[in-house]
C-alpha cells in the first residue's frame, strides 16, 4: 500500500511529458492573410495567328492584413496551373477540337512564363514579398501578360478559350515575424484562389503574298497569239473557302484588258486572261465572297498557295513601243 502513491506518480510523470511534446508540434497560426479581391479576363479579341503574335494583358488585384501585434513578413506565391492537367508549353485555348497555341508571362518582355509552384514545365509562380508592421493591411496589383504565338498556320477560324477555375489557380502565403521575407513558398494547400477566363477569336484571313510579272517579250508586229503566264500566290486561313478575280485596269468583268504605251501614242494592244494553260476558261472578276463566278474557287491551308495565271494577246500589229497594264488580284472570302 505504500508503493501505490510512488506508482500513481511514475505513471503520471511520462503522461504529461507525451501532451508536453504534443503540444511543441503544434504550427504557429499564420498572422498575415491575403486573398484576391479582383482578376480580370485575358480577351486576346480578334487574333489573326498566320501574321503575327498577339499580345495583351489582364490584372490581378489583391489585399493583405497582419492581424498580429508584431512585425511580419511574407512571401506571396501565386500560381497558374492548366485546366485538367493539360500542357503548359505552350498552353493551348479550345475550340472544340481545334486548338490555339498562348503563353502567359510575368513580364513586360514575356520572357519568365507564369507557372505553378505545383507542376507544369514551368515551376515558376509570380513570387511578391511584403513586410507588414502589427494591425496592418496593404493592397497590391499584378500585370498578366498574355501572347496569341504567331506562326500558326494550321489555325482554324473560331471562337477560343481556356478557363482557369479555383483547381487551377492558387495564393500561398509564407510569413515569419521578421523584416525579412522568406525566399520559398509555402506549400500547404489553400483556399485562396483567382479564377479567369482567357479568350481569342480567330478571324478568317487571306493575303495575296507574291506576283510574278507576265512578259510577253519583244515580238514582231506580225506576231500572232502571243502568250505567256505568270503565279499570284494566295495565304489563307485553314479551311476558309477563297474565290479569285482579276480585274485588268479597264475594269473589264471578263478578264479582257488592253496595254497602253503612253508618251502620245494612243494604240491599245488587247489580251485576254485565262485560267487554264489550253487558254479555254478566260478569267474574270465576277467572284464573291460564296463563289467563283468566272474567277477559281480554293481553300486555304495557312500555307501559301499558287495560283498560274496565263495571258495572251490575238495580235501585234500596232505601234513599235513597249506596252503595258496593271491587273488587280481581288480576294473573295
Amino acid at each position: 500500500m505504500k508503493m501505490s502513491p510512488r506508482n500513481s506518480t511514475h505513471t503520471l510523470l511520462p503522461l504529461l511529458m507525451l501532451l508536453a511534446l504534443l503540444f511543441g508540434v503544434t504550427p504557429a497560426r499564420a498572422q498575415i492573410t491575403c486573398s484576391s479581391t479582383s482578376m480580370s479576363g485575358l480577351n486576346f479579341g480578334s487574333v489573326n495567328p498566320l501574321a503575327s503574335q498577339t499580345n495583351i494583358t489582364a490584372t490581378l488585384n489583391y489585399t493583405c492584413k497582419n492581424s498580429g501585434n508584431k512585425t511580419y513578413s511574407a512571401l506571396l506565391c501565386f500560381s497558374i496551373g492548366e485546366p485538367g492537367g493539360g500542357q503548359t508549353n505552350p498552353r493551348l485555348m479550345s475550340s472544340g477540337a481545334n486548338t490555339l497555341k498562348f503563353q502567359m508571362y510575368q513580364d513586360a518582355n514575356r520572357s519568365t512564363v507564369w507557372g505553378s509552384q505545383y507542376f507544369g514545365s514551368f515551376l515558376t509562380p509570380l513570387q511578391v514579398s511584403i513586410t507588414l508592421a502589427k494591425n496592418t493591411s496593404t493592397s497590391g496589383s499584378a500585370t498578366l501578360y498574355g501572347q496569341v504565338l504567331g506562326g500558326q498556320i494550321s489555325a482554324i477560324p473560331g471562337s477560343y478559350a481556356d478557363v482557369y477555375a479555383n483547381g487551377d489557380t492558387a495564393l500561398t502565403i509564407n510569413d515569419v515575424q521578421s523584416g525579412t521575407p522568406p525566399t520559398s513558398c509555402d506549400w500547404s494547400q489553400t483556399a485562396n484562389y483567382f479564377p479567369f477566363t482567357v479568350s481569342a477569336t480567330v478571324t478568317k484571313q487571306c493575303m495575296v503574298t507574291a506576283t510574278t510579272d507576265i512578259d510577253l517579250g519583244t515580238v514582231p508586229a506580225s506576231a500572232t497569239n502571243i502568250a505567256n503566264n505568270g503565279s499570284i500566290a494566295i495565304t489563307c486561313s485553314n479551311t476558309t473557302p477563297y474565290y479569285v478575280g482579276l480585274s485588268p485596269s479597264n475594269t473589264s468583268s471578263t478578264g479582257a484588258g488592253v496595254m497602253s504605251a503612253g508618251g502620245g501614242n494612243t494604240d491599245k494592244v488587247p489580251y485576254q486572261l485565262y485560267q487554264d494553260a489550253g487558254m479555254t476558261t478566260l478569267w474574270g472578276n465576277t467572284a464573291t465572297d460564296t463563289g467563283a463566278g468566272n474567277g477559281i474557287a480554293s481553300t486555304g491551308t495557312g500555307a501559301a498557295k499558287s495560283h498560274t495565271v496565263y495571258v495572251r494577246a490575238p495580235s501585234a500589229d500596232f505601234r513599235p513601243d513597249s506596252y503595258s497594264d496593271t491587273v488587280t488580284v481581288v480576294v473573295n472570302y
